[in-house]
């Protein structure tokens, strides 16, 4: 379920001129880049600016005599991706300039460097030193949020191929992976320590292969000289080498996880169950289907036995920032701590978002489980105390175990935490439910939602 989000600036505040603007650098695959020599500066055009206070991955000085620190932020055990925002290349302006240039290296996260006094709406060039020496530019930004995040993806990808395997027995003998038990209901500390390094994670492996074909790309790349800030362009080559099949050869693409995680006790929302709900709620039975469609197309499981979720990263964001007393915590991870919603890559499918969770265990585990929501009706975790659980564990826990879990909790949550969505369903008020429901801003985050709760509730009436 969506919650409302409570912009830094709010209406009627004026903007502060400077923001935070934090630098990170990841591959094609979302893994943090280490080692990267990078030059952040002011683009042609930008307006003159304050002397840039930073904190960096090294100790190297800024080169207009701004204050460069070693990097002070929390750390996780192990890097984790992030991939939104992403920067987007474009040249740079031809006019003026301003001052500001800091020289520093990626580190183990792939950050680069967070600025906390950039000048709002103004452009900055990144630029990556190359395998000659020269810094190339990459990518132009403009910071316009009092907190922004750039991830610089690398355009380069490179497979890995494992050659003159003996077939089927050696892949099996290789792969040690955990196994679900027929009948199993998952807890939420094993799948994340156990399978979450599995979780979306495929293994593409080519069978008797050769690697001897050559593909060369051409790659043109612009350099700007610091003194004239004319532009270079020149052209390099690289060599890829393509796995030719021996006759006998395939390559194989599979989920290295089985189709089975968990096995709830009871999967399905059964007629009995939603007029029980309906009962202890005092409202129809067509209005619970409804919540139950428009929350999770009216399902408390997925195929593969895992309730359906949606990680929040403001939520996130919001929660360690109380926890930590920092206004900005873990920068180099804007896709999994952001203040602002978003990053959620439908596209990508349902497991994505066990994937996002994983991430964020790593950083926090209470915290991601609790700015995620959970199940048929999408309860985010944060309320497991008004849900009646001594953790947020023994909440998603739950979640996992029925749908007769999931209904009990959904009571409970209605009843002490969203009386007001409580009558809308009994008035037949979709505005009133969505409003109390789904967040504040149901307008602008999901604004046909109270139009879906008034369809699936004519459609079950």
């Amino acid at each position: 379920m969506s919650q409302p989000h409570n912009h830094p600036s709010g209406p009627g505040k004026k903007q502060s001129p400077l923001v935070e603007a934090t630098f990170v650098f990841r591959d094609v695959l979302h893994k943090p880049i280490e080692g990267l020599a990078v030059q952040i500066k002011a683009a042609a055009g930008a307006l003159s600016a304050p002397a840039w206070i930073a904190d960096q991955a090294t100790d190297t000085p800024s080169t207009n005599g701004g204050a460069a620190q070693r990097e002070r932020s929390p750390r996780p055990a192990a890097p984790m991706p992030a991939d939104s925002p992403l920067a987007t290349p474009r040249s740079p302006s031809a006019s003026g300039t301003a001052s500001n240039s800091v020289e520093c290296t990626s580190d183990s996260d792939g950050k680069a460097i967070t600025i906390h006094n950039a000048a709002r709406n103004q452009p900055i060039d990144v630029l990556v030193k190359n395998r000659r020496g020269e810094y190339v530019w990459k990518a132009t930004v403009t910071p316009k949020k009092d907190i922004s995040a750039f991830t610089i993806v690398s355009p380069e990808y490179h497979v890995e191929a494992t050659t003159q395997l003996d077939g089927k027995g050696e892949l099996e003998q290789n792969l040690d992976l955990p196994k679900v038990n027929e009948g199993e209901i998952m807890t939420i500390e094993r799948l994340v320590n156990v399978f979450g390094p599995y979780i979306g994670w495929t293994q593409k492996v080519t069978e008797q292969g050769e690697v001897r074909r050559d593909q060369p790309v051409k790659h043109k790349e612009t350099t700007v000289d610091p003194v004239t800030h004319s532009k270079t362009t020149s052209t390099t080559i690289e060599h890829h080498y393509k796995v030719v099949n021996t006759g006998k050869a395939r390559t194989v693409l599979f989920n290295v996880l089985g189709s089975r995680l968990n096995y709830p006790k009871k999967s399905d929302f059964t007629e009995d169950q939603y007029r029980h709900a309906a009962t202890e709620l005092s409202v129809e039975v067509a209005a619970v289907k409804a919540i139950v469609m428009q929350e999770s197309g009216g399902h408390g499981y997925m195929d593969n036995g895992l309730p359906p979720i949606r990680y929040e990263r403001h939520i996130f964001h919001g929660l360690a920032r109380v926890k930590l007393h920092t206004s900005n915590p873990f920068p180099a991870y804007p896709n999994l701590c952001f203040p602002h919603s978003g990053g959620y890559e439908d596209k990508l499918g349902p497991m994505h978002q066990y994937e996002r969770l994983v991430r964020a265990t790593k950083l926090d585990f209470e915290l991601a489980l609790r700015a995620t929501s959970w199940g048929g009706f999408q309860i985010m975790g944060d309320n497991f105390r008004v849900c009646g659980c001594s953790s947020v564990f023994e909440f998603v826990d739950r979640f996992m175990s029925s749908t007769d879990e999931q209904l009990d909790l959904f009571i409970s949550f209605m009843k002490k935490a969203k009386p007001q969505a409580t009558e809308g369903l009994r008035e037949h008020d979709w505005v009133k439910v969505a409003s109390n429901y789904n967040g504040k801003s149901w307008k602008t985050s999901n604004p046909n939602y109270a139009s879906n709760l008034e369809g699936f509730y004519n459609e079950f009436k």
